[in-house]
């Protein structure tokens, strides 16, 4: 598929094709963390299970028995941070809340 230039990107933004391209140029909140977390989750998962924990960028920035506990932990430690909390469960049942 070759790549649109100039004028010819230009009469697609009425078909939707070009908004889609910019849409996926876009940052989704939370992809990292979840990126993160998939690639860690041998590590994750027997380090923290059985826990709650709050993920900022690539780090667990905090870890608690009740997911208030773990998001009041991690804002105060990164205020400016938008924490992906998840709940590692003990067995192989991956739960996230993405918020």
């Amino acid at each position: 598929m070759e790549s649109l230039q100039g004028s010819q990107r230009m009469s697609l933004k009425g078909t939707g094709l070009a908004s889609q391209r910019e849409t996926r140029s876009v940052s989704v909140p939370g992809r990292r963390e979840l990126r993160f977390y998939v690639t860690s989750a041998r590590e994750i998962n027997k380090r923290f299970a059985g826990k709650h924990i709050a993920i900022i960028g690539d780090k667990v920035v905090a870890s608690g028995k009740s997911p208030m506990e773990v998001w009041k932990r991690a804002k105060r430690l990164h205020p400016q941070g938008k924490p992906v909390l998840a709940f590692v469960p003990k067995d192989d049942t991956l739960v996230l809340i993405l918020g």
